[in-house]
């Protein structure tokens, strides 16, 4: 239930990534390449956000914290209540190789970690549970949710960062209230499209068309949910694989450009956002795409009309407007 909506004093640029490495497929074979390419599309995204002043919000799984790990009594991660998936086979830890970042470097990411943190202009690191849960999975019960999130904080403690931004698994929302008693601020809801409320099939079926007619991409308005800030997402930097194989990379940065042109006229967010591993579907390519929607977002920083903030700090400024 909405509770609350403000309105903004100018147009708010975000980014959010969904920092997963192998646990976002659960080591689908056919993407695993893509995974062993991540690292450097993290530099490489990394230099962009450098040379562009690009502030972004770094939805992290939690177990890339870790660079290695172990069963305990012959138990991955008892510290973690399972889910009940009715449709999932054994444990759900079953693909944790329990092993350690030099021989299994797409389940473990420690290293990354340091490279956002350690990045010239200050990133935010999120929160996109421990083991890529899926929380709005009716199998997901809320003391499952509550022990990824409390391991996910103490394991960002130690590196030094409080979590305040949430992006749920497959945006598939759930538990709202477990993420507010855990002190997050806000989260990432389902993109603000024209097509979000139909069935899961014609919703996919309509992303595709929506892509390759160029229709225009909303600026949206944060609302607040259960005492915590739903700050929609409005665009899908679209990988080129599958169906987008054939689509410009001009499309995208087309429609990025018209959500943050509205976002400026109508003092809204526009809130982009993808994974790493999309990129590597074609790195030269949709790099040099994301160059010019920053080049642009810098266009309208530089009149004073746009701003580029993370999630977290969209929230707090939120929160003092209220």
């Amino acid at each position: 239930m909405i509770e609350q909506q403000i309105k903004l004093e100018k147009g708010i640029f975000i980014l959010s990534l969904d920092m997963e490495l192998a646990w976002g497929t659960r080591g689908e074979k056919k993407l695993m390449p893509y995974h062993a390419k991540e690292r450097q599309i993290v530099d490489e995204l990394l230099a962009l956000f450098e040379k562009y002043k690009i502030k972004a919000t770094w939805a992290m799984v939690g177990h890339l914290f870790l660079d290695s790990c172990r069963p305990i009594n012959g138990v991955k991660h008892p510290e973690i209540v399972r889910p009940n998936y009715s449709w999932l086979k054994g444990d759900w830890f079953s693909i944790d190789p329990a092993s350690n970042i030099q021989k299994a470097g797409e389940w473990y990411g420690k290293d990354i970690v340091y490279k956002i943190l350690n990045c010239k202009i200050p990133q935010e690191i999120g929160c996109h549970t421990f083991s890529h849960l899926i929380v709005g999975d009716k199998g997901c019960q809320p003391e499952c949710f509550d022990s990824e999130l409390k391991v996910c904080q103490n394991l960002a403690w130690q590196q030094g960062v409080g979590l305040k931004s949430f992006v749920f698994p497959k945006n598939m929302v759930g538990h709202l209230d477990v993420l507010k008693e855990n002190k997050f601020l806000c989260f990432r809801g389902q993109n603000d499209a024209w097509y979000k409320n139909f069935p899961a099939k014609l919703r996919k079926a309509a992303h595709i068309f929506d892509n390759y007619l160029m229709l225009p991409t909303r600026a949206t308005v944060p609302e607040k949910q259960e005492g915590i800030w739903n700050i929609a997402g409005s665009y899908f930097y679209v990988h080129k694989d599958g169906w987008a194989k054939f689509l410009p990379v001009s499309f995208r940065v087309a429609k990025s450009k018209a959500g943050i042109k509205k976002a400026v006229q109508q003092e809204k967010i526009f809130h982009l956002w993808f994974h790493p591993f999309n990129i590597a579907s074609s790195p030269k390519e949709l790099l040099a795409g994301l160059e010019k929607i920053f080049s642009y977002v810098n266009f309208w920083r530089e009149k004073g009309s746009l701003e580029n903030l993370t999630m977290g700090e969209t929230s707090e400024y939120l929160n003092s407007l209220l």
